[in-house]
C-alpha cells in the first residue's frame, strides 16, 4: 500500500483550514475512492480480519472491512493500521471515509465532518432501516441481515464510555433526515429502556421519522432486555427488532385520523386532520371546544438560507381537486397582519376561516409547528448547481440536500400544467413543425435554461406584425411550455422597475410579453431592453435605510407589437442605438402571406389555423418544461457538453461571411435557440425530426438579417452621426474662437471648446474633459476619436488621436481633439 501518499493526501485535507489546500496536488488521492483503492479489503475468515484491534474489541460485522496496512498521521495524531470506514450519503453515495483506530478519535476524510452514515445490507425504501451510534451495537445487528447505519461520532473509539453530547444528538437527527428524506420510512433506532424517556430521545421521535425501539421488550409473561454487545447471540438481536417493530406497529404513533402530531398552544392543541386543521381547548369549565381553523395544511420543514438567514417554513396540502401544492414562507410574513400570506394560500386552495381568532391561530400554527425537519431556502428561480428551482417544485433534487423557493412576498406562479407530454407533443407541438415563425417561436421557450451552463448573455425576439397577423399564436404556443398560454405571459404595461421583478421571477428562463406599444413609460424603452438583455437591475435602498442587493438574472424574452423598438423610440424623439437593436431582434411579419404560418395546411385559412391551435393549448400546456428540466438534470454536465458542441455547429453555420461584431452576436442568440430546439427534439419532446429546429431558426435568422438596416460599419457611424449632431447644435454658442487679436475676448457661457481657422478650414478644438462628458455623452469617448480618425474627420499627432495646440488662458500647449469643419458634411 502507498502510506506516503495517503498520508500526505490525508495531511493536506485536514490541515487545510490552517495551511491552505494545495491545489496542485492530484486531487484524486484525497477522493473517498482513492483511499479505499489503496486499502486492503478483508473478508471475516481472514487471520487479519480477526484480529484487528476494533474488531477484537466490538466484536464482527461478519461483513468486509477496508484497513490501511500501515501508518497514518492526521493533524499531528497516528493510526497504525486504522480500519477505514466508507461513509454514504442518503443517496447511497460514497462521499467520505472515516479513519479509526482504537483509542483515538474518529478522523473523517475530507472535510473534517461526517456527511453521511456508514452502512452494512441491502437496503430498500420499503423495508426497515436500523440506525445506531456505537461501533459494537453497529456490528451486531450488521449480522442480522437487517439494513442498518452507523453515526459516525468522534468517540466510537474512545478507550472510556461516553454520555452523548448535545452535538451527537444533532449528528444522529441529520442521519435519520437523510435517510427520511432519501425516501426510507421504516426507520428505527434501538434505545435502552433509561434512555427512553430523556428528552433528546423523545425529540427526536417527536421531530423526526425515526421510531424508537425500546431495548426492553414484554410479550406475554416474558420480558426482555437486550444488550446490543458482540456477546448477545443473533438469534437473539434478530428476535428484539422483528418484535419490537411488531409491537410498534400495533400502536400508531398518529391519532385516528390525523394527518400529523398534535401540536401543545397555550391551554389548548392544534389537530391536524384530514378533515381539516382545528383547535381544540377547554374553558374554565372544563368544557371542549373546538374551533375550525382552516382545510389541512402540513408543515414539513423549517427553511433557511445558506447564511442561517431568511428563515421560513415549507408547507404541504391538497386543494379541492386532490392536488398537492408545495410551497415555501418568508417568515417576514407572519411579521404583518398575515393578509398577504392568506392570499397566497388561498389562492391555491386553502380554505381559511374567516374571523379573526382562526386567522391569528392559523398564523401561530404555521409559525411554532416543530419538525426536525429543515431544507435550503432561495430567493431566486432558476439554476442552483445542478438543480433547478421553479416556484412550486425543485428538478433535479437531491432528495439529501433539500432546496426550496421561498416567497418574501405573495406568490404569482405561472407555471402550471395541464394533461400530458405525449398529448402536447402530438396536439401542439407537431403542428407547429412546418411553420418556420411558429417553431421558433417554441424554441425559444427552451433556450433561458442553456444561458448560465454556457456563459451566454440574455436577449430577445420581437415579432412585429399588424393585427390578425398571428403575434398572440405564436407568444401563446411558447408559453405553453411552462404554463396556461392565457396567463404565463406578461404585457409591456408595466414600469421598468416592475418589468425588472418580472424579469428576475424569470431567471435562467423564459418571459413573454405582449404588445410592445403599451409599455408605461415609451421613453423608458430602450434602457428597459437594455435592462432586460444586461440582466441586472437598481440598487435600492431598504426601508431600514440598508442597501438592498441589485437583482439580477438570465432570460430570453419574446415580444410582439404592431410597433417595433425604433418605431417606439422615433415617436419619442429618441434614436435607437445599435446596442439596443441587436439586443432585441426585430421579426417583422407584415410581409408573410399568411402571417406567423407558413402555408395553410391543418384548417381552411390562416385564422381557423390559429383557432384550432389555441383550442388545443388550452387543453394541455406546462409539461414540456418540465420533461425538459428533468432532461437537462438528468446529467448536466453531458448535456451542456452537447449543447455546446451544437452552439458552435449552428454559429459558425449562421455567421458564414460575417465579420461584423452586432451581427455575429446576433447570430449567437438564434444559434442558441436552435440548439435548444435540438435539444428539445433529441429529449423526445418535440416529436420533431432532427433538424427541424435549426432550419426554422436558420429561415428567421436570415429574415432578419435581411431586413436589418444597420449592416456595414454601423457603429462607427452611428457614434459620429450623434458627434455631428452635437456640432450642429452648438457650433455658434458654446465654441469660443482663437483670434490673433490678444485683447479681443469673446465671451461664451457654458463653453465647451474653441475654434479656429487654420489653412482656410475652420477647426474645433475640444479638451478630452469636455469630448467624453459633452460630445460623447452617452457613447465611449475612446471608440467616439478612432469613428472619427477613421472618416478623416480629425486633425491629429502621428499615431494619436489628440492634437498638441495652444488655446487661450492655458500658459502650455495642452492635448485636444480637433474636429475638423468637414463633420458638418459627412454623411
Amino acid at each position: 500500500m502507498k502510506n506516503e501518499s495517503l498520508e500526505s493526501a490525508v495531511n493536506v485535507v485536514m490541515e487545510g483550514v490552517a495551511t491552505m489546500l494545495d491545489y496542485d496536488h492530484p486531487k484524486e488521492l484525497i477522493t473517498p475512492e482513492a483511499i479505499l483503492n489503496e486499502c486492503t479489503q478483508l473478508v471475516s475468515f481472514n487471520d487479519a480480519y480477526s484480529s484487528h484491534p476494533l474488531i477484537q474489541r466490538f466484536g464482527s460485522p461478519e461483513q468486509p472491512i477496508y484497513v490501511d496496512d500501515g501508518n497514518v498521521t492526521i493533524n499531528g495524531v497516528s493510526y497504525e493500521q486504522p480500519l477505514i470506514m466508507p461513509i454514504y450519503d442518503g443517496q447511497m453515495e460514497l462521499v467520505q471515509c472515516a479513519v479509526m483506530q482504537d483509542g483515538q478519535r474518529v478522523a473523517v476524510i475530507p472535510d473534517g465532518l461526517a456527511k453521511g452514515f456508514a452502512r452494512y445490507g441491502d437496503f430498500d425504501h420499503a423495508k426497515p432501516v436500523i440506525i445506531t451510534y456505537s461501533l459494537e451495537a453497529f456490528f451486531k445487528v450488521a449480522q442480522t441481515g437487517y439494513a442498518v447505519v452507523l453515526v459516525l461520532l468522534p468517540t466510537l473509539c474512545s478507550n472510556h464510555k461516553t454520555e452523548l453530547k448535545p452535538f451527537d444528538f444533532e449528528q444522529i437527527q441529520f442521519v435519520i433526515n437523510q435517510l427520511s428524506q432519501a425516501g426510507y420510512k421504516q426507520l428505527y433506532l434501538p434505545v435502552r429502556i433509561e434512555h427512553m424517556h430523556l428528552e433528546p430521545f423523545k425529540a427526536l421521535e417527536q421531530n423526526t421519522a425515526v421510531r424508537l425501539l425500546c431495548q426492553y421488550l414484554k410479550i406475554g409473561v416474558s420480558e426482555f432486555q437486550i444488550e446490543l454487545t458482540q456477546h448477545e447471540s443473533v438469534s437473539e438481536v434478530l428476535a428484539f427488532i422483528d418484535e419490537a417493530i411488531e409491537a410498534l406497529s400495533v400502536k400508531s404513533i398518529l391519532p385516528k385520523g390525523h394527518l400529523a402530531k398534535p401540536m401543545k398552544w397555550e391551554n389548548g392543541h392544534f389537530h391536524i386532520t384530514q378533515d381539516g386543521l382545528y383547535f381544540v381547548d377547554e374553558d374554565k369549565n372544563g368544557i371542549s371546544h373546538k374551533r375550525f381553523i382552516s382545510s389541512p395544511v402540513l408543515v414539513v420543514a423549517k427553511t433557511r438560507d445558506d447564511s442561517s438567514n431568511n428563515w421560513g417554513v415549507l408547507l404541504k396540502w391538497k386543494d379541492d381537486n386532490e392536488v398537492e401544492h408545495t410551497q415555501a414562507l418568508s417568515m417576514e410574513l407572519f411579521q404583518t397582519d398575515g393578509a398577504d400570506l392568506r392570499k397566497a394560500l388561498s389562492y391555491q386552495g386553502v380554505m381559511i376561516a374567516p374571523d379573526q381568532r382562526a386567522r391569528n391561530l392559523f398564523q401561530c400554527y404555521l409559525m411554532s409547528y416543530q419538525t426536525g425537519q429543515y431544507a435550503l431556502c432561495v430567493d431566486r428561480v432558476g439554476w442552483h448547481d445542478d438543480v433547478f428551482v421553479l416556484p412550486h417544485k425543485q428538478i433535479g433534487q437531491s432528495s439529501s440536500d433539500l432546496i426550496v423557493y421561498q416567497a418574501n412576498n405573495a406568490l404569482d406562479n405561472r407555471y402550471q400544467s395541464k394533461g400530458t407530454l405525449e398529448q402536447w407533443r402530438s396536439n401542439v407541438a407537431q403542428l407547429a413543425e412546418n411553420h418556420s415563425l411558429l417553431a421558433f417561436s417554441l424554441c425559444t421557450a427552451f433556450a433561458g435554461q442553456l444561458l448560465d451552463p454556457l456563459n451566454q448573455q440574455g436577449g430577445g425576439f420581437h415579432i412585429k406584425g399588424g393585427s390578425s397577423k398571428g403575434k398572440s399564436t405564436a407568444l401563446n404556443l411558447a408559453s405553453s411550455v411552462w404554463g396556461n398560454p392565457k396567463q404565463f405571459y406578461r404585457t409591456w404595461r408595466a414600469t421598468g422597475n416592475a418589468l425588472e421583478n418580472t424579469a428576475y421571477m424569470h431567471n435562467d428562463g423564459f418571459l413573454v410579453l405582449d404588445e410592445i406599444g403599451e409599455i408605461a413609460n415609451p421613453k423608458e424603452l430602450g434602457n428597459v431592453v437594455y435592462m432586460l438583455a444586461n440582466g441586472l437591475g437598481k440598487g435600492r435602498m431598504t426601508k431600514q435605510i440598508t442597501a438592498k442587493p441589485m437583482h439580477q438574472w438570465k432570460v430570453i424574452f419574446l415580444s410582439s407589437g404592431e410597433k417595433s423598438l425604433k418605431d417606439i423610440m422615433t415617436e419619442q424623439g429618441q434614436k435607437t442605438k445599435l446596442g439596443q437593436e441587436i439586443r432585441l431582434a426585430d421579426i417583422d411579419i407584415d410581409q408573410s402571406e399568411y402571417g406567423i404560418f407558413d402555408s395553410i395546411d391543418f384548417a381552411e385559412d390562416g385564422a381557423k389555423q390559429a383557432i384550432e391551435l389555441s383550442k388545443r393549448m388550452a387543453d394541455c400546456y406546462g409539461v414540456a418544461g418540465i420533461a425538459w428540466l428533468e432532461y437537462l438534470t438528468s446529467n448536466k454536465g453531458e448535456r451542456m457538453d452537447e449543447a455546446r458542441e451544437l452552439l458552435d455547429q449552428y454559429r459558425q453555420v449562421l455567421t458564414v461571411n460575417q465579420s461584423q461584431g452586432h451581427i455575429v452576436r446576433v447570430a449567437n442568440y438564434f444559434a442558441l435557440v436552435a440548439t435548444a430546439g435540438e435539444l428539445a427534439t433529441r429529449a423526445d419532446i418535440t416529436g420533431w425530426k432532427t433538424g427541424t429546429a435549426f432550419n426554422a431558426v436558420q429561415k428567421v435568422f436570415n429574415q432578419w438579417l435581411g431586413s436589418f438596416e444597420q449592416v456595414g460599419d454601423y457603429e462607427n457611424r452611428e457614434i459620429v452621426t450623434h458627434v455631428k449632431a452635437f456640432f450642429e447644435a452648438n457650433e455658434s454658442s458654446r465654441f469660443e474662437a482663437i483670434t490673433p487679436d490678444p485683447d479681443h475676448i469673446e465671451r461664451i457661457n457654458n463653453r465647451v471648446g474653441y475654434w479656429k481657422i487654420e489653412n482656410g478650414e475652420k477647426i474645433f478644438y475640444v479638451l478630452p474633459e469636455q469630448f467624453k462628458n459633452e460630445v460623447c455623452k452617452g457613447y465611449d469617448s475612446r471608440k467616439a476619436a478612432r469613428a472619427l480618425l477613421a472618416y478623416n474627420l480629425l486633425e491629429h499627432d502621428t499615431g494619436k488621436t489628440s492634437k498638441t495646440a495652444r488655446i487661450p488662458s492655458r500658459k502650455n500647449a495642452v492635448k485636444v481633439y480637433a474636429v475638423k469643419e468637414a463633420i458638418f458634411s459627412w454623411e
